[in-house]
């Protein structure tokens, strides 16, 4: 994996990883990833018999094909300590919080330099997800996005609503989602952010409608706290059935007018189509369809807690 892998997934469920009973079910739960969380969701009583024990479950995880972030505290110290018990072959990202200058992802990239050839990884093979948590770091996006390893800005959005002093509502979050996902476009990397608070469990509707719209701005993915959620941010990545029918239409008709070289612009339903709209079509006609995003919903388990 490079420094600049794009392969990041729609969704992203976070799975305390104090919590044995969940841990050994979040593979079930239909989320693209798992984030293995070690800052809020373990009390500080608990952090260091969740350090031991999580190797045997990335490694377990691991072969169950799963891509895994651990999320680590945001002091050296913690985050440290966390790396130092959970880097090792699988572990695909980390997640740093309270993200807000690029010397931060500096030194984590460095501490995972020295970690990986110690370990005999591949280098660059544990990317860093940015997560984004107070007004000031959206004025650093452009930075964080550019530091080493990181290969995801993701939006933090009940502490970014605390740390502005107000309810963390659409109002509030659209915008930082939008900064988000212009800033990771530039960088070509992922994003992760919802115009809703994560908190929200019980209104799938306005979630579905949140992750609708964050993929209308621009966003990747979306972070869920409750495997219920997953469904609802896997069916807003996928394309539906008339935007699939229109990529067809504008595919064939493409290839239809093609002399070997392209036709350079062609019109489908009274659009012009050319290039750049055919590269959109032909994302659509890969992305998971509608049948598969479903994920493994109608649980009531935790997945994670925020």
């Amino acid at each position: 994996m490079s420094a600049r892998d794009t392969a990041v997934p729609r969704s992203l469920l976070f799975v305390p990883a104090d919590n044995e009973r969940l841990l050994s079910r979040a593979h079930l739960r239909g989320a693209d990833g798992l984030i293995l969380d070690l800052e809020d969701a373990v009390p500080e009583s608990g952090k260091e018999s969740a350090r031991r024990d999580l190797p045997a479950h990335i490694d377990r995880l691991t072969a169950e094909g799963q891509y895994l972030v651990v999320r680590t505290g945001s002091a050296r110290e913690s985050w440290e300590k966390d790396l130092r018990a959970t880097v090792r072959p699988g572990l695909r990202a980390v997640m740093l919080p309270k993200a807000e200058r690029p010397g931060q992802l500096a030194e984590v990239a460095a501490f995972l330099d020295g970690l990986e050839r110690e370990r005999e990884l591949p280098g660059g093979s544990v990317g860093l997800i940015a997560l984004i948590e107070s007004p000031a770091a959206l004025f650093a996006l452009a930075a964080l996005a550019a530091a080493p390893r990181v290969r995801a800005l993701a939006l933090g959005s009940e502490d970014f609503a605390s740390a502005l002093g107000v309810a963390p509502t659409p109002l509030v979050l659209t915008e930082p989602c939008r900064w988000i996902a212009l800033a990771s476009s530039a960088a070509g990397i992922g994003s992760f952010a919802l115009p809703l608070s994560l908190a929200v469990l019980d209104q799938p509707e306005a979630l579905a409608h949140a992750a609708r719209r964050a993929r209308e701005l621009g966003v990747t993915g979306a972070l869920c706290v409750h495997p219920a959620q997953v469904a609802a941010v896997n069916a807003a990545y996928a394309p539906d059935e008339t935007e699939i029918a229109w990529a067809r239409r504008v595919t064939e008709a493409w290839d239809a007018a093609s002399d070997g070289g392209g036709p350079g612009v062609i019109r489908v339903d009274g659009l012009m189509i050319d290039a750049p709209v055919l590269r959109r079509a032909r994302i659509l006609l890969s992305a998971p369809s509608p049948a598969n995003a479903a994920g493994h919903a109608g649980t009531t388990d935790h997945g994670g807690d925020r």
